[in-house]
């Protein structure tokens, strides 16, 4: 995709948190913050485990307030997360 098109979508300076029912592992590229999964070995009713890993409503959102709250509290910059190198290490 076309930068333009990601910065449309994933401006970068704008406080954004990623939710993952799997791992976090890589979603710092595109977020400020991660909701996933840390741990393994757990087993149950889905709900209660959606609820137990906080991927419940009530806690995206309280996060996501908290977010905004982190970087009002921080002067209000946020950091473009678009605007990092990018490196190829793979010579052929």
């Amino acid at each position: 995709q076309s930068e333009e098109y990601r910065r449309s979508v994933l401006p970068g300076n704008v406080p954004t948190m990623s939710v993952e029912a799997s791992a976090e592992h890589g979603w710092h590229r595109f977020s400020h913050a991660q909701i996933g999964v840390t741990r393994f070995g757990m087993s149950g009713p889905l709900e209660q485990l959606f609820k137990k890993y906080g991927f419940d409503a009530e806690n995206v959102a309280n996060k996501g307030k908290e977010l905004v709250d982190f970087y009002k509290n921080c002067g209000g910059n946020v950091p473009d997360l678009n605007c990092r190198p990018t490196f190829i290490n793979f010579q052929s």
